[in-house]
């Protein structure tokens, strides 16, 4: 029951913060230096970041890009939405494709208004494209994240590794 209550309590707190973040503010400085398109996906890069480190003390780091997203996947999906990702996919040369097709936080978007549900589904989605970049930050890998959304709770998210170390070589 605590587990349901923290999580309805999260849900209608990001809820509030997509209603606060105003569009078109420009680029967004964190106080690591960090960039983001807006406030939410901000917040995400933080959360995602310090979760990882959270997580990952007890456990060996990945040593490739393909093992740090399948950790991401399993791992890091499974403890903050209680299931791993449904499909993952790769071209092999830096760019993911994670598919949720009951995406949670999507479950209860609704409106008349197909551009209003655009609008909020589009903010919703930013906060977790900042958790998967903060996450993959955090796993010493830079990367852009971005989301699509198609029928309802459905999404993807869609990771570009950037720049091309010895890490990206082996895979």
């Amino acid at each position: 029951m605590p587990d349901a209550v923290a999580e309805c309590l999260f849900e209608m707190l990001l809820t509030e913060a997509v209603k606060l973040d105003f569009p078109g503010e420009g680029p967004i400085i964190g106080p690591s230096g960090e960039t983001a398109s807006s406030r939410p996906e901000l917040h995400g890069y933080e959360v995602g970041y310090r979760f990882v480190e959270r997580i990952a003390q007890a456990r060996a780091l990945a040593a490739d890009h393909l093992e740090a997203i399948k950790f991401i996947c399993k791992d890091v999906w499974n403890e903050i939405f209680g299931k791993q990702i449904d499909k993952l996919q790769t071209n092999h040369r830096g760019v993911f494709v994670l598919k949720d097709y009951t995406f949670r936080w999507l479950a209860r978007v609704s409106s008349d208004d197909a551009e209003a549900m655009k609008r909020v589904t589009a903010n919703i989605l930013q906060f977790p494209c900042g958790v998967l970049r903060g996450a993959l930050a955090n796993l010493g890998i830079v990367a852009t994240v971005t989301a699509e959304y198609g029928t309802l709770p459905s999404c993807s998210f869609s990771i570009r590794i950037q720049g091309n170390d010895a890490r990206f070589d082996k895979a």
